[in-house]
């Protein structure tokens, strides 16, 4: 309903009134509305719209606009203030002539939350305070460097200057403007005149990249920003074809783009920082513009106002121009390419402009005709002075630094984990190229395939300037850069180092990163020229199938050759077959699940555990694997009566795990994806969390478990059972075994605190671990909703055989009736009949679907099936929703498929549009919000579009889309806009502190949750805060001397421990230096973050921290067993002799750590030896702890083993 509002007082304001008018319909005597009793309540909704004074102004001409979301509510709201006036600013205002409201007006205001108009009217007053703009005289583009290094500590450092690689000039026939862009938190610059120029650029700053910005007078103003990644580049149609629809009027009028001209092109990759001259007024340009900053609220401490000697001086040295870049190239290809690789790190990544490059080179040149210095060594030293450079003092020149570096290097042989193999990666961004590495990556079959030639293969990531993925507005098209960039790219390939790389191929997974392979042709033996086209080939036998015709389906066959795995064993043709699936299409009962016998599954378990730190003791041997096998895909169950029947089968896969055909192999290699020793744990999520509040679960059995689960955290501190528990529950430590270190520690009867009459063994160290440890938790929980949900567990999916042996005439065979599961872990969900066979009875940690029925069951919940996916089994009663729908359909997508064979160009085609269409976490994120806004919840209009859009929209599948290869338009397809302006509060970025202005108060059960967790960054205590202990005093050690010395061989000699620890700092440093979220200098890991296996640092995208820390993970663990490895060669195999010498030598690695025990480094490296001590004490006859009332031996004779 809308209603006239008259009699207003001509000064007050739109947000005024509202707030005068909310006393009223938000007073407990105005009876809120009656509602679904399901449905939220919350405070009526209603919007207030001025008349602007006909004289001009700011007032308004007294009269206005009430509108209310239905006629009842409007009906008694007029009966209201004509029993009760309601007097505005003192002056009684008039409320007349009720009428209809706009109908999409009034529906959005049914439904959708009352917003403070404290917090509208603050927003639009910082809009009209940053209305002023700026006018541009030149853009310049270049780098920050130093003049003059200081010679001596006592001579002063002076101020870095900027070397001016490219500018435009704006000043006399172009026209620039500067100006503030508070709802998209830039600054922008905008190049060209609206009057004469047809196209125009842009540069946009973000607040979140600027370090420091410094402004300062040369003749005109200037302003520097140091930013830590590079600005947007945007051009822009100034006079295109309007039609009157500002909804198509505003789309795609901005054009995203490398960089402003060609020029800008040579020198964009490395000079990124950005100096601006501006236009002299008659005002403090200055002050005005640090005043403005501190409105958009950037900090104070940013802007630096420079004058005298602090004055940033500016020239034109030309470190980047082509005749300089082209010599250094030229320099390059005369190294070897790992060498080559790392000089073009130091360039590319932003830590060496041509001129700094210059000596270093020179020495590398000189070391490679020294025959002390292999290529080995020469590139590990390179990839070491990269890390050095980052943590540089400021008064240390970069040849200093290298000198540093050389003098102290050393390099040690190192053996990979089976599986794993050194890797380089390449970080295409719009302007830049970002590399990393070598370090330990997770093979494939054809990596293991060609494992001579590993240079010859990258990882190549498509990401933006700040490493996150491509995001960009409605009014953006980006489109055409993709496909020029990207695009170009993937299908010309590029050059690095003095090799040329081509695209290859990719994996599903990596994909979903936007990550691909890439390689450079080399001549084989016995292959010949092996390319990418050669490799992909081979994979298959495709000619001729209509698999070719279809690019998306082809390229994920491919990329089942590139998924990471482990290798297993191999298999005899004569051993394996594959058999019909159980049920019919589309819901197959057996959908990608096959069997494989016990004594293979016997020889799988044995073949991975010889690859692993831990020898698999401890752990389950799986039930079921998720494997590559030729040309198939899936999982495979350990089937029992397989190695009973005759014919010595004992693999048998189904016809849905078959995705292509390969030409007969006698013998063929089993890769394992994924094995499952362990049920994963079940968490809820801000998805699961929605769904199941609008099914009827009660607010309060949220809060409960979220209170437990805060609980549990902040008893982190109060025992090493505690701090055990809560490692376990989230995956923390496991690199370094940290879990298993507690245990054994308590097996010692030790505790963290001293509890009579046993002493604590906490130090800093450890509390430092515990710090960072329960604030990964409570971040994971307050930011992603992230709660255990008791009595549940999360498995994969594996299907009944039973029927299956029943059609082959077996008979007594017991089945799961439809719609029944079974699990076992301790116990089973559901006992099986005594005296009945039972093909899943012996199966642990798996969830086991019935395999009869109308329709498998795994098709039925979200549309899954067998070849993987993992079921929420959810037995906790609290959450189980009073209320369900049925099953969507979830029908298959039709596949994509073009008039002819596809080539690589459709690939790469296909990956282009892949980036530019990975819509699925835009349109999941969308739908919550939405969801909280609406007080119809997930089943509001919207939501439901967006929820076939996510699953199945005509012939588009969101989450097939990399298969299928149907694209979610999100323009032609109307994604829907957020109700009301401002977002739910549990939306707010993790990456700064939400802005109040932009976040209203959910109230809904994530609001509530979020708002119950108030996170404080940790205060790490500094690391020498014990003090120095007397060596082996401390009560791990004390326990450990009576049980360590009747097994130590006092002859052995342990020199090589410095030069070991040093070696493991080295690589520490570097991986504290490469897996951070953002490449600044600065911003580095702490030993603890990767002991615990995790990354405190805020990001907005969830996907980039996982991947994040999961490369971190995979080094750290590298970077464990090579030490391991070092302290005893093989613990599995190791004799008497071997485990008393690695005894040994791990004992004096403890003793070594506690001597270095305030040096970086110190306390993981003693974590390694104190668990190879434990391991090699378990191999000689366990732990056995004496009574507390005997006195320890003091071992002082013994204590200087090094």
């Amino acid at each position: 309903m809308d209603v006239r509002i008259f009699n207003l007082p001509h000064e007050v304001n739109d947000w005024t009134v509202t707030r005068s008018i909310a006393t009223l319909v938000h007073s407990k005597e105005f009876t809120p509305r009656i509602r679904d009793e399901n449905a939220v309540q919350r405070p009526i909704n209603f919007k207030v719209k001025l008349n602007p004074s006909k004289a001009g102004g700011v007032g308004n001409d007294g009269s206005g606009i009430l509108t209310l979301p239905t006629w009842d509510i409007g009906l008694k709201f007029l009966k209201w203030v004509e029993d009760s006036p309601l007097k505005i600013e003192g002056k009684r205002t008039k409320f007349r002539y009720p009428g209809s409201a706009l109908p999409h007006e009034a529906a959005t205001l049914d439904k959708t939350p009352y917003t403070d108009p404290d917090i509208e009217e603050e927003h639009q007053r910082k809009l009209w305070d940053l209305s002023e703009r700026f006018r541009v005289n030149a853009v310049q583009f270049g780098v920050f460097y130093r003049p003059r290094y200081p010679s001596n500590d006592k001579e002063p450092l002076k101020p870095r200057a900027f070397s001016i690689e490219w500018e435009g000039r704006y000043d006399i026939d172009g026209e620039g403007w500067l100006s503030f862009e508070y709802d998209h938190k830039v600054i922008r610059i905008t190049l060209g005149s609206e009057m004469k120029d047809h196209v125009g650029s842009s540069i946009a700053v973000n607040f979140a990249s600027i370090q420091k910005i410094a402004v300062g007078y040369d003749g005109d103003p200037y302003i520097c920003f140091d930013t830590l990644t590079p600005p947007v580049f945007e051009e822009i149609d100034f006079h295109r074809t309007l039609t009157g629809d500002r909804k198509k009027d505003g789309q795609k009028y901005r054009r995203r783009i490398g960089s402003i001209n060609e020029g800008h092109r040579v020198v964009a990759p490395y000079a990124h920082h950005l100096r601006l001259l501006v236009y002299n007024g008659s005002f403090d340009m200055a002050s005005r513009f640090k005043e403005m900053c501190k409105i958009a609220g950037l900090s104070e401490s940013m802007i630096i106002r420079c004058e005298g000697q602090n004055k940033v001086e500016a020239d034109r040295l030309g470190f980047f121009v082509p005749k300089r870049l082209y010599h250094l190239r030229n320099e390059f290809k005369r190294l070897p390419w790992s060498i080559a690789f790392q000089l073009e790190s130091l360039l590319h990544n932003c830590l060496l402009h041509t001129e700094d490059l210059s000596s270093p080179l020179k020495e590398v040149q000189a070391m490679r005709k020294s025959p002390n210095y292999d290529e080995r060594h020469i590139s590990a030293l390179l990839r070491h002075y990269h890390e050095k450079l980052e943590v540089r003092s400021t008064r240390q020149s970069p040849l200093k630094c290298f000198e540093e570096v050389r003098k102290d290097f050393t390099i040690a042989d190192s053996t990979l984990p089976r599986g794993n193999f050194l890797c380089s990666h390449v970080t295409f961004t719009p302007t830049r190229m970002i590399l990393e590495g070598p370090y330990a990556t997770q093979s494939n079959r054809i990596i293991r395939m060609y494992e001579d030639y590993l240079d010859h293969f990258v990882r190549v990531d498509f990401r933006d300037e700040d490493r996150l993925q491509y995001r960009w507005d409605r009014e953006v098209d980006g489109s055409t850069f993709l496909q020029q960039r990207v695009g170009g790219i993937l299908k010309n390939g590029f050059e690095l180092a003095g090799m040329r790389f081509e695209f290859l191929a990719y994996s599903s997974s990596a994909l979903r990163e936007h990550s691909v392979w890439f390689m450079s042709p080399f001549d084989h033996p016995e292959k010949g020229l092996v390319d990418s086209e050669f490799i992909r080939q081979t994979l298959g036998d495709f000619k001729d199938t209509k698999l070719l015709r279809q690019p998306s389906k082809y390229a994920a066959r491919l990329a089942q050759a590139f998924t990471a795995t482990d290798p297993s064993v191999r298999i005899h043709i004569t051993e394996w077959e594959e058999v019909n699936d159980l049920g019919s299409e589309p819901y197959l009962f057996t959908d990608g699940v096959g069997t494989i016998a016990k004594s293979l599954g016997d020889e799988i378990w044995a073949a991975l555990c010889a690859g692993r730190g831990d020898r698999g003791e401890g752990t389950v041997q799986p039930s079921a694997y998720q494997v590559r096998f030729l040309g198939y895909k899936g999982v495979v169950g350990v089937d029992e009566q397989l190695d009973k029947l005759p014919g010595g089968i004992r693999m048998r896969l189904r016809g849905s795990m078959k995705k292509f055909s390969v030409s007969e192999v006698e013998w063929a290699e089993i890769e394992i994806a994924q094995s499952f020793e362990h049920p994963n744990t079940c968490y809820l999520n801000r998805p699961l969390i929605m769904i199941l509040e609008d099914l009827g679960v009660r607010l309060d059995s949220f809060i409960r478990l979220q209170q437990d689960e805060v609980a549990e955290a902040r008893t982190i501190n109060d025992s090493s059972l505690q701090f055990r528990n809560v490692l376990d529950a989230h995956g923390l430590g496991r690199p370094y075994r940290l879990s298993h270190l507690l245990h054994k520690i308590e097996d010692l009867r030790l505790d963290l605190h001293a509890r009579h009459p046993a002493p604590g063994f906490d130090n800093t160290f450890i509390r430092q671990i515990r710090q960072v440890s329960m604030m990964d938790v409570l971040r994971d929980i307050k930011h992603n909703a992230r709660i255990r949900i008791p009595e549940s567990y999360l498995l994969v999916g594996v299907a009944d055989e039973g029927p299956a042996y029943k059609a082959a005439g077996m008979e007594n065979v017991y089945t799961l009736p439809e719609g029944h599961i079974f699990v076992q872990r301790v116990r089973a969900i559901g006992k099986p009949p005594e005296g009945m066979v039972c093909l899943f009875a012996h199966m642990k940690n798996v969830v086991v679907l019935p395999s009869v029925g109308t329709r498998s069951l795994a098709s039925q919940l979200g549309g899954g099936d067998l070849d993987g996916d993992q079921f929420s089994v959810i037995c906790y009663e609290p959450l189980l929703p009073s209320d369900t729908d049925e099953a969507a359909n979830y029908e298959p997508a039709k596949t994509w498929t073009i008039e002819r064979d596809s080539t690589v160009e459709d690939i790469c085609d296909f990956i282009v549009e892949y980036i530019k269409s990975d819509v699925l976490g835009l349109l999941s994120d969308r739908l919550l919000v939405i969801a909280d806004q609406s007080k119809y919840g997930i089943r509001d209009e919207n939501c439901l579009w967006l929820a076939q859009l996510c699953s199945q929209h005509v012939d588009v599948q969101a989450v097939d889309y990399p298969k299928q290869g149907n694209k979610v338009d999100i323009d032609n397809d109307r994604l829907p806009r957020t109700l009301i302006r401002c977002k739910p509060d549990w939306h707010a970025a993790e990456i700064v502190s939400p802005c109040h202005t932009d976040y209203y108060e959910s109230d809904r059960a994530l609001g509530v949750l979020y708002r119950s967790i108030t996170l404080e960054n940790p205060e790490i205590e500094p690391v020498n805060q014990d003090g120095q202990l007397e060596l082996l005093t401390d009560p791990i050690s004390q326990r450990l001397k009576g049980l360590v010395k009747p097994h130590l061989n006092t002859n052995l000699r342990h020199e090589g421990l410095p030069a070991m620890f040093k070696r493991y700092v080295d690589e520490l440093n570097y991986i504290c230096a490469t897996h951070v979220l953002a490449n600044t200098p600065d911003n580095r890991l702490t030993e603890v973050e990767v002991v615990a296996g995790t990354i405190l640092a805020k990001c907005s995208q969830k996907r980039w921290r996982k991947d994040r820390i999961y490369r971190m993970r995979l080094h750290a663990s590298t970077l464990v067993r090579d030490i391991q490895r070092q302290l005893i060669e093989d613990m599995g195999s190791a004799n008497q002799e071997q485990l008393t010498d690695g005894l040994s030598t791990a004992w004096a690695a403890w003793e070594y750590s506690q001597r270095q025990n305030h040096a970086f480094g110190a306390g993981s490296f003693g974590f390694i030896a104190l668990g190879v001590i434990f391991d090699c004490l378990d191999r000689l006859g366990g732990v056995q702890v004496p009574d507390l009332d005997v006195e320890t031996d003091n071992f002082e004779d013994d204590n200087a083993f090094l």
